[in-house]
């Protein structure tokens, strides 16, 4: 009878624990206790089934921490598929940057390869007209749009009256263009400008539709900063 009461005793203290890890553990412990504690019962009684229960509701502890890395380690790994997946697309993303900027720059080159045009001007002027004005605002209008784009400015004079005159007004006339651009909101850095005055003169003496021809500015496009002196 003794035995008895204490056996029952036993399980009533068991089925307590048990419920107490019901509420409180988590699923691995409450399985790890049930499982131990019924097979400690089969092997050693009510105090095997104590005994067995609270080595399952531990081994229920490992099982759930190992539970919990393998989630843990799982985030990782998609974080850093993802983490790998962006730089794929960065990588990709600059190879088409790097892609178009060449190909913008091939057609800059292939568009402004011997593209010159002339502004002429009277006789000792180096006064822009109306039309020439209009002229420079659509070029100004180009260059925002192909910000690669640069320009050269060559000025010349025809050969009457003196050398050094000469040089002086072909130097007005391409200050008077490139402040002109500017104006229009060209960087000067994207400008430069050389005079030769009447240095560079191959028409005839007394000619003077040819002496027309050489009171002029040429504006030469370029891209990357390669320019040519327009003989034209």
């Amino acid at each position: 009878m003794k035995k008895m009461t204490i056996t029952a005793a036993l399980l009533l203290t068991a089925t307590m624990t048990s419920g107490f890890a019901k509420a409180d553990a988590s699923k691995e412990e409450n399985i790890g206790f049930i499982s131990g504690a019924l097979s400690g019962a089969a092997v050693g009684g009510p105090i095997g089934f104590i005994v067995g229960g609270v080595s399952g509701v531990l081994m229920g502890e490992q099982v759930e921490k190992a539970n919990q890395v393998d989630k843990v380690q799982a985030e990782l790994l998609s974080q850093k598929q993802a983490y790998q997946l962006i730089e794929q697309q960065l990588d990709n993303a600059h190879q088409e940057i790097s892609a178009a900027e060449e190909r913008i720059q091939t057609e800059a080159q292939w568009l402004t390869e011997g593209l010159t045009l002339n502004m002429m001007f009277s006789t000792n002027s180096s006064t822009l007209s109306t039309n020439d004005k209009e002229i420079i605002e659509r070029v100004a209008t180009v260059l925002a749009e192909f910000p690669e784009l640069s320009i050269h400015l060559d000025g010349y004079a025809d050969p009457r009256g003196d050398e050094q005159s000469n040089l002086q007004l072909s130097h007005s006339r391409t200050s008077a263009v490139r402040n002109a651009f500017i104006a229009m909101g060209i960087s000067e850095e994207r400008l430069t400008s050389q005079a030769h005055g009447e240095s560079m003169v191959t028409v005839s003496e007394n000619d003077l539709d040819g002496y027309a021809m050489e009171r002029r500015v040429s504006i030469n496009f370029s891209a990357n900063g390669m320019t040519s002196v327009a003989q034209n």
